[in-house]
């Protein structure tokens, strides 16, 4: 009984010693509080380059220049790819259908996926060729089988492969190339 009494009177002591320890921690937080709004200057420091700053030394996110030729790339991207989509020689207006051993028909064509496009745009060293830019993109291969040719157009397709492309591209005398 005399222990649980000891360590009662030990557990309240050190509760009380806590708690003013807090209340003087607080006071002091006040007081810290009291003196930032009795400053009278304030110093900033800006996180925009210097006019005179090269641009090789600003980082990526900070280069206007940089953003606006990738977003003229990205945009020049996909017009490309559009482009690149209509013009495949196995685009699925021209699908490639033959006749398979067991007397089946197998129709295949080509489509690049959208939403896999990835547009990087980096500073070039060359004094003529100011910026590069690699398109990154997967072109799927979709194939579908029927007892007849006319049967593979209306069939359901699936994809059987990927193909990993990436084309490089320089911006030379104002336009991608």
């Amino acid at each position: 009984m005399q222990k649980h009494i000891l360590f009662f009177f030990l557990a309240l002591s050190l509760a009380l010693i806590t708690a003013d320890a807090h209340v003087a921690n607080a006071q002091g937080v006040a007081e810290a509080a009291q003196e930032v709004v009795e400053t009278e200057s304030v110093s900033i420091a800006l996180a925009v380059p210097a006019a005179t700053t090269d641009t090789g030394n600003i980082p990526a996110y900070l280069d206007e220049d940089l953003i606006k030729k990738h977003a003229d790339f990205t945009s020049f991207a996909k017009s490309k790819v559009h482009s690149l989509n209509q013009n495949h020689n196995l685009s699925q207006s021209r699908m490639k259908i033959e006749r398979q051993p067991d007397g089946s028909y197998r129709a295949r064509y080509h489509v690049i996926d959208h939403g896999s496009l990835v547009c990087n745009v980096r500073r070039s060293s060359s004094a003529t060729i100011p910026f590069v830019g690699v398109l990154f993109y997967k072109e799927k291969i979709f194939e579908a089988v029927a007892n007849t040719p006319d049967g593979c157009r209306v069939a359901e397709f699936i994809p059987v492969a990927v193909i990993p492309n990436r084309h490089i591209f320089s911006f030379k005398q104002g336009s991608w190339q």
